[in-house]
């Protein structure tokens, strides 16, 4: 199937007919008549970290008992199920259950840390939180914040045990075997108004910032994908899908609903460390990805470029990697020498990705086997369905013709409903006509391939996480004998950004570097570890208005270059 590509007269690409009728449903309709077309006996989910699985009859059954459950423990329409626990077959179930409710989920990374949570449960009421074990001691914090505390309606573990709490399995047996009246049980009035989900994105600049994605956006972005034109005939089994990505994040969240109703088994990893790969050029679960590719025969995935090395190397020789047939990429620069080693000695379409939280998924799209079989280092694609994507001149703001840098800016009915209490962001983001501003400097070819080739945005990018600047900035400064700081990304041999801070302590106070390192590695993940070190200064510049002089600060480790240490 060959998707026709044109482009309009005002230098807008797109596919011919870009604003397909999108079924103004809610997600919890989609998913029911998606999942009762499969075959209730179809192994839908792997869980590589304990060998559990799920069928679409079970994911059926758990979800509604899930569901039961929470509606006799007084779950409200208006309360909001925020998940705050590592990839797995529960935390599946409960995502599930919370879309044949109709309440708005908030899914969190993992890795997030106290600080990071407390900040944002500031800005949420009536949360209903589904956490694991291993992250109950996080939460315990949370708790011990009385104003926090008023915030939390009710606390459930999805893995292990934490304090009295409610376990899955205790809601699932409360649950069993009651059936839901409707789908979904809390009406959804108005699909393109109605939040489905609200995820945490930074944006182009300043504090990470609550998206808030409508049914209609989600279920455009689910649409696509499963009339997406992608061929896979060839294949004589199911296919299956190695989903590493947190399902946290808007592609993990994607990846989750998208495939498993498109009849794709999802593989996944209970969390995996890009972190440690950047510091390294070695995850700890590696092997268990090369063993889990092997096991279940897992035909494509998304990959960090950390894993680039990794799949090369003489590690992966020891694992029977021959299933693999599409590799995708996305979310950072993907080394050309890299991905041509790994297409050469896995015989695999390679292809890297383009997506954003604001626009709930993808902005372009590969149209088929036969067209993304000739590798182009940089080529993310062309236009996602339904997407329209111009260049928009820095300057003067005039679209931009093929060949010509400018900022990638997009439009369509994938579009997020705005940032969660901040109209200001949400103007900043998104013009009068529609468009929402990447950040991203970029331009397409003759062909209408994207590529992006700079950045706007002000943020680093570690691995393929956004760090937000003024996030660290604003903590550092909470402690007490810092005066100002500025924080940059130092560009690092690995293709990331490590973090840095430009300190001016306070007259009369001493603080040391490791003393500052420790605070930041005690309440901020691990993207934002100040790995590049901490420098003293006498003065901050700052801009006419106030701001940190990044411009000023950029100039400064323009030509440094972190090797691995």
């Amino acid at each position: 199937m060959h998707l026709v590509i044109t482009m309009s007269e005002n230098n807008i690409i797109s596919l011919d007919k870009p604003f397909d009728e999108i079924p103004n449903i809610s997600m919890g309709e989609l998913i029911s008549k998606a999942l009762n077309k499969l075959d209730e006996k179809f192994v839908c989910a792997f869980d590589a970290n304990t060998g559990k699985t799920l069928t679409v009859k079970e994911l059926i059954e758990k979800s509604t008992a899930i569901a039961m459950a929470l509606i006799e423990k007084g779950i409200n329409k208006t309360d909001l199920i925020l998940t705050f626990a590592e990839n797995s077959i529960e935390l599946t179930v409960v995502l599930f259950a919370s879309v044949l409710l109709g309440v708005t989920i908030y899914p969190i990374t993992s890795i997030a840390k106290a600080y990071e949570l407390e900040k944002l449960f500031e800005t949420l009421d009536s949360i209903v939180v589904f956490t694991s074990e291993s992250k109950s001691n996080i939460i315990s914090k949370i708790l011990t914040n009385t104003a926090l505390k008023a915030n939390v309606k009710s606390v459930f573990v999805v893995n292990g045990v934490f304090d009295n709490n409610i376990t899955f399995n205790e809601l699932l047996k409360e649950g069993f075997n009651k059936s839901l009246p409707q789908i979904p049980y809390f009406a959804v009035e108005d699909p393109k108004t109605t939040i489905f989900a609200i995820l945490q994105s930074s944006g182009t600049t300043g504090v990470p910032k609550s998206t808030l994605i409508s049914h209609y956006a989600f279920v455009a972005q689910l649409y696509s994908m499963i009339n997406s034109g992608m061929n896979f005939d060839e294949f004589d089994e199911r296919l299956k899908f190695g989903h590493i990505t947190p399902i946290g994040c808007i592609t993990g969240l994607t990846f989750l609903y998208g495939y498993i109703c498109c009849g794709v088994s999802v593989v996944m990893f209970k969390e995996y460390n890009e972190e440690l790969s950047l510091m390294r050029g070695l995850s700890l679960d590696t092997s268990l990805l090369s063993v889990s590719i092997e096991k279940y025969k897992i035909n494509f995935m998304l990959i960090v470029p950390a894993l680039g090395p990794v799949l090369v190397s003489s590690l992966a020789d020891k694992y029977d990697l021959s299933s693999l047939a599409f590799i995708y990429t996305g979310g950072a620069h993907f080394p050309e020498a890299y991905a041509r080693a790994i297409i050469k000695k896995y015989n695999v379409i390679f292809q890297e990705v383009y997506g954003m939280t604001e626009y709930s998924g993808t902005l372009t799209h590969v149209p088929d086997l036969e067209v993304c079989s000739e590798y182009i280092a940089g080529n993310l694609g062309r236009p996602a369905k339904n997407t329209q994507i111009k260049i928009r001149d820095v300057t003067t703001g005039a679209s931009l013709g093929p060949d010509i840098d400018g900022e990638i800016c997009v439009r369509g009915p994938k579009l997020f409903s705005g940032y969660l209490n901040n109209s200001l962001a949400t103007s900043e983001a998104i013009d009068s006509e529609g468009w929402l501003r990447t950040g991203d400097i970029g331009h397409y070819d003759h062909k209408n391939r994207v590529f992006i080739t700079d950045r706007l945005k002000e943020l680093i990018k570690f691995g393929t996480k956004q760090v937000s600047p003024t996030e660290i900035e604003l903590f550092l400064m909470t402690h007490k004998c810092v005066a100002a700081v500025a924080v940059v990304g130092v560009k690092h041999e690995t293709q990331s950004q490590w973090v840095r801070a430009y300190v001016k302590v306070k007259d009369g106070m001493s603080v040391t570097e490791d003393e500052l390192k420790q605070y930041v590695s005690d309440n901020l993940n691990d993207a934002k570890q100040l790995r590049a070190g901490v420098v003293f200064v006498d003065h901050i510049p700052r801009t006419t208005v106030g701001k940190v002089d990044r411009r000023y600060f950029k100039q400064l480790i323009a030509n440094e270059l972190i090797k691995n240490v």
